[in-house]
């Protein structure tokens, strides 16, 4: 533990913890990601609700962790409440630029008038979920007051209600379509006995719990002064590039295996989905707060990052219709361009 506090207590340690940490949350987010296929099969509740639910939560888990830990162990508010936001909606943005690069990586595979569904309802889901945030965010200096026992914002509240109908509405669809393909996953996991899939199905998830709550600590201290072994960034920045991206990098990963393996449409919709789900982040932080507005603590910086959510989402819409490779280029060219000019604005 004392060498672990003398490594972290310098930049160039604190970078390389920072690495490590994000790695273990790789790793540990694709073998997740598989156990959650083999969950499907063994349930029978087939890969098309068990990528909506549980790939979606699972892949979502680091940025809960951090955003949770961030709001709960720093006495600074602001900091927390920034590093918790920004790690959000951060991730949600390159969550969005994914798609891009899916379409500028593998052109042959990401041919979107192949796909079975564009995907539309989505990213519509993903436009009302953003516009309840929005919506809390401009009311967050307001004394609109508090909901009894939850102690959080009566607007936040509406996120978990609305994706709760988000869920209803796949479900309906789902059963009435037949099973689609999905990532293929080991037989043996299939044929493990159900005591020991489900531990090692729990194990993962703990290993990337103390992997996010890690990635938290870390980014707080890379929020203090250089001379105390920070890097003197802010926390809103921290919390949009370092911990959203690094929280992200299982949907990076998995959608990139999807694509390769053909699987575009499960690809997209771990994406989007992973974004609707993000979204309930704000509701679970506000509430870990306890008695504070998460939001009204929060720098008003993250409005670019909303701005720029709603505007990649459509651009990521546009990219799923398109119907020539070079209209699939230039939109998703325009959506790494714009993802670049939000951290220059940010930095």
């Amino acid at each position: 533990m004392h060498f672990f506090e003398q490594l972290i207590g310098t930049q160039l340690g604190l970078l390389m913890a920072f690495v490590a940490m994000a790695a273990i949350v790789v790793l540990s987010g694709i073998r997740l990601s598989i156990y959650g296929d083999a969950l499907g099969e063994r349930t029978g509740l087939g890969s098309g609700l068990i990528g909506l639910i549980f790939l979606a939560a699972v892949t979502s888990l680091p940025e809960l962790v951090v955003s949770l830990t961030s709001v709960i162990q720093n006495t600074d508010l602001a900091q927390g409440a920034d590093l918790a936001i920004g790690n959000m909606l951060g991730s949600n943005i390159f969550n969005l630029v994914i798609l891009a690069l899916m379409a500028l990586l593998f052109p042959r595979k990401f041919v979107p008038k192949k796909m079975k569904n564009p995907h539309t309802d989505s990213t519509i889901y993903g436009l009302v979920l953003l516009a309840i945030f929005a919506g809390a965010f401009l009311l967050s200096n307001q004394s609109e007051g508090f909901i009894p026992y939850l102690q959080c914002s009566w607007v936040t509240l509406l996120l978990p209600i609305a994706y709760g109908f988000i869920l209803l509405r796949e479900h309906r669809q789902h059963t009435q379509e037949k099973t689609e393909p999905h990532l293929p996953s080991e037989e043996t996991l299939e044929q493990l006995p159900a005591a020991r899939f489900y531990s090692i199905l729990g194990g993962l998830c703990g290993l990337i719990i103390a992997s996010g709550i890690g990635l938290s600590i870390l980014g707080s201290r890379m929020a203090l002064a250089p001379e105390q072994g920070g890097l003197g960034l802010e926390a809103s920045l921290i919390g949009t590039l370092f911990l959203a991206i690094s929280t992200s990098l299982p949907e990076l990963v998995i959608s990139i295996a999807s694509v390769r393996m053909g699987f575009l449409d499960m690809a997209v919709g771990n994406v989007l989905g992973s974004n609707i789900f993000n979204l309930l982040i704000l509701f679970a932080a506000d509430v870990a707060m306890r008695g504070e507005s998460l939001l009204s603590h929060a720098s008003s910086k993250h409005w670019m990052s909303v701005g720029m959510i709603g505007l990649l989402t459509l651009l990521a819409g546009l990219l799923l219709r398109t119907r020539s490779r070079k209209a699939t280029t230039a939109t998703a060219f325009v959506m790494v361009i714009a993802y670049l000019a939000t951290l220059a604005f940010l930095s």
